[in-house]
């Protein structure tokens, strides 16, 4: 009877607080949480009822809300509950199941004295060790949606794998046999939704994968069911007002529809303008990271047991593609690229056309734009149009800095009135000033089959700048452009030579020059398909011979000048220029105040062993409460914290 009273009265609590805070699936919820704390006062006997209720109600707070709270709040909320946890079961299962009964005073100060102060100081070890190994889990917006998609991934893993020994995958990677290629595109097939994405991306880089890998992943599609009806006018209901009331027509078959979203034509009732709707499938973000990190996980065991796989780069475009698809995840991300490489063409003056954003029919989950009339860039086009595009995107590289990285011929249309259109920007890159110099000195040096300045501009680019050979770099740079210009395309045959090269050397690009590269790699096989005069070798030597580099010289001088006026007032503020006189300054010794830290922990954890051991000979009420609990979890927080520096002393520096 008691069992079903605290369960009814935890339930009462519970749905009140589920329709406080506005909770899906209220009655589900409170119905578990309500036997879950049943269970617990039930094994941990009346006396506890107030406490676990409380804590209870605590937890279902913070499961309900959990997505408001910051990283360093949440750690501490969880040390909280551990400790209370953990207090109030050692205290049940010892101290009050004695068989003598302790007296009213001792119960008094055990309760209101000895327990609070262990509450408080297991919180305290709980929250460093929280803090030092920094858990994913507690980095999260939503814990629980974690754990939930950890267990998905977990059984998609297990698909991808029990697929893949189907196949025989490891056996034809040891013998490297030509059934390869097409394997990994069933594998790829077989697990669908982005892993299909993926097999189509690497279809298009010509330039970098061998012929017959890009003949087996040409043929995956991407098969998806578009959204219903009532689904689609559900989403634009609550997203941007009633769907009627905002489109005076709206087609409901969609342009196109795929793994991320779907594509519909319509007519906006307000301006009778015709445009096109983007709209997001729910949930498909937290799905889709899933099968990301799985993905990158199935191309690096790839690596790991092909050599030559590995010189495909695979592992770096898994990379790039996973942070591409998540920006196309979030409308609002899209729409900010869109007006921004709307703006730099105009102020540039760079004749190709993008839509235009209506922003006030745009959210994360739908993007409204402009429907712009044209063919996709399927159709014959003349050399000098293939040159102005490429140009183009030369310029969106190297001066603005700001790029269209995925130019397939799905994303560039012929209007009709003839000019050239871009659309979808929900994958654009960003270059750092220091980076598009990096590549422009890497294009005027081999304009000017000038190794050296290539050399200087790839070590700019290049995450192991401090590792850089530059003499090595350039006899292997003059080696690889003497080898390409016995080719019909030398810009074509460098270029893709250039990714094994840097490979094979132990250095690898940084991220967003390594997507400006595949940008361009992709727009030269978009621009081939079309043109077959094109010639990117031809199209970059012209563009290389139109930059005016003393007006390049003038800028980067300007930017040093620039540099130096805002630096010098500074470093003439330091205290190491005295007098007009450089003296020597002693840099501060890290690794002193490593071992300090260490040494500290160390006096720290031997204490608390020492006052541990006494515990167990000396006898008292103090000793038993608060002392030997306490030395116990300080000895493992600090040998914890010790076998962790040391094992961070024992790695290598890079």
């Amino acid at each position: 009877m008691f069992f079903f009273i605290v369960w009814f009265v935890c339930f009462i609590v519970f749905i009140v607080f589920a329709t406080l805070f506005n909770k899906k699936h209220k009655v589900i919820g409170s119905l578990v949480s309500a036997l879950a704390v049943s269970v617990l006062v039930q094994v941990l006997e009346q006396f506890y009822l107030t406490s676990i209720i409380v804590v209870a109600v605590i937890l279902y707070f913070l499961i309900g809300n959990i997505h408001t709270f910051k990283n360093d709040q949440l750690k501490l909320m969880v040390a909280i509950l551990f400790g209370t946890a953990t207090v109030t079961l050692v205290l049940s299962f010892t101290y009050f199941n004695q068989n003598s009964t302790p007296s009213d005073p001792e119960i008094f100060r055990v309760m209101f004295i000895y327990y609070p102060l262990l509450i408080i100081f297991i919180s305290c070890y709980t929250y460093m060790l929280l803090c030092l190994f920094n858990f994913k889990i507690l980095q999260t917006s939503n814990p629980f949606l974690y754990i939930v998609n950890k267990i998905r991934g977990f059984r998609r893993m297990i698909r991808l794998f029990w697929i893949a020994s189907r196949k025989g995958l490891s056996h034809l990677i040891q013998q490297d046999h030509a059934k390869l290629p097409h394997v990994i595109a069933e594998i790829l097939d077989d697990m669908g939704g982005v892993f299909v994405k993926f097999g189509q991306v690497l279809s298009t880089q010509k330039e970098i994968l061998p012929g017959h890998f890009i003949e087996a992943f040409s043929n995956l599609h991407d098969q998806v069911k578009p959204l219903s009806q009532e689904g689609l006018k559900k989403i634009i209901d609550s997203r941007i007002g009633n769907m009627n009331e905002t489109y005076e027509a709206f087609e409901m078959q969609p342009l196109a529809a795929a793994s991320i979203g779907q594509v519909h034509l319509a007519r906006l009732k307000s301006t009778g303008a015709k445009v096109v709707v983007k709209i997001l499938r729910p949930d498909v973000k937290q799905k889709m990271t899933v099968d990301l990190d799985l993905l990158i996980q199935f191309v690096s065991w790839l690596s790991e047991r092909s050599s030559k796989i590995k010189r495909l780069g695979l592992i770096q475009l898994a990379v790039g593609f996973k942070n591409n698809l998540i920006e196309e995840t979030d409308f609002d991300i899209e729409a900010l690229n869109t007006n921004m490489l709307k703006r730099a063409f105009k102020e540039h003056g760079i004749p190709i056309r993008v839509p235009k954003v209506y922003s006030e029919y745009s959210t994360k989950q739908i993007l409204t734009m402009e429907y712009i009339e044209g063919n996709r860039f399927t159709k014959e086009v003349t050399t000098d149009v293939s040159e102005m595009i490429m140009h183009a995107f030369l310029d969106q590289i190297l001066m603005i800095g700001i790029f269209h990285a995925d130019p397939h011929p799905g994303n560039i249309m012929l209007t009709t009135d003839g000019e050239v259109a871009l659309i979808d920007f929900g994958s654009v890159g960003y270059l750092s000033d220091d980076e598009r110099g990096g590549l422009l000195s890497f294009l005027v040096g081999y304009s000017n089959n000038d190794t050296k300045e290539m050399a200087h501009g790839l070590a700019r680019v290049c995450e192991e700048g401090h590792l850089f050979d530059e003499d090595m770099m350039e006899r292997r740079l003059s080696r690889l452009l003497s080898e390409a210009s016995f080719s019909h395309d030398p810009t074509s045959v460098m270029m893709r030579r250039l990714m094994s090269l840097i490979t094979e050397a132990g250095l690898s690009l940084k991220p967003t020059v390594a997507g400006a590269f595949r940008a361009i790699i992709t727009l030269d096989g978009t621009l081939s398909s079309v043109n077959e005069a094109y010639s990117l070798s031809t199209a970059s030597q012209s563009y290389a011979s139109q930059i005016n580099k003393g007006q390049l010289a003038k800028e980067r001088l300007s930017k040093v000048k620039g540099k130096l006026e805002d630096y010098i007032p500074k470093l003439l503020e330091l205290p190491i220029l005295k007098d007009n006189r450089i003296t020597i300054a002693r840099e501060e010794n890290h690794n002193l105040n490593d071992f300090i830290g260490t040494f500290t922990v160390g006096i720290f954890t031997v204490i608390c062993m020492v006052v541990m051991l006494v515990s167990f000979f000396v006898q008292g009420e103090i000793m038993r409460f608060l002392l030997a609990p306490l030395s116990m979890s300080g000895f493992g927080v600090g040998m914890i914290i010790l076998i962790t520096s040391v094992i961070k002393q024992l790695k290598p520096k890079i």
